[in-house]
């Protein structure tokens, strides 16, 4: 790969900040009017050096497939006693260290926070779905002329649906 110029590599930092490569190419400290810097910023995207910077760092901060379950697990695995002081204070502390598990904290004037983390069955219907344990299936029933399809998700009692 072709090393990247200082204003290529600034560029590159910037539009993966803001993904529009006409602000990028202004951030990079690109010079011209708006036409200019969308041309410049367009063009800098075609070049195999910048599209290779920009994909190989994109790979660096997506997620794997065990990343994104390990996440899941946390959630499914979340137990709200560990945010939660004697007396019903919250743990601040806590939330700082594991805050990815909380989905909302409520801060009422005059009264105490309140905290919701997320919700454990949905993240475990995920990770069973990641697992295969629950395989979506189509049925057909035929009924004279009718076609019916009926949906039937394995794992699940019927009452579940």
């Amino acid at each position: 790969m072709a090393k990247l110029t200082d204003k290529q590599r600034l560029f590159v930092e910037a539009y993966l900040e803001c993904w529009n490569a006409t602000e990028a190419a202004r951030q990079a400290g690109y010079k011209g009017n708006y036409a200019t810097l969308r041309t410049i910023g367009c063009q800098n995207l075609t070049k195999l050096n910048i599209r290779e910077q920009i994909s190989e760092r994109l790979k660096a901060k997506a997620m794997s497939a065990d990343e994104v379950l390990m996440r899941l697990a946390e959630q499914a695995r979340g137990d709200i006693s560990e945010f939660i002081r004697s007396g019903g204070v919250i743990d601040w502390e806590a939330v700082k260290h594991r805050g990815h598990l909380i989905k909302k904290i409520c801060h009422t004037a005059g009264k105490q926070s309140s905290i919701e983390l997320y919700d454990a069955q949905s993240a475990l219907e995920k990770i069973g779905r990641a697992h295969g344990l629950f395989v979506d299936r189509q049925q057909l029933e035929h009924v004279g002329e009718v076609v019916h399809v009926i949906k039937v998700i394995e794992g699940l009692d019927e009452d579940e649906l």
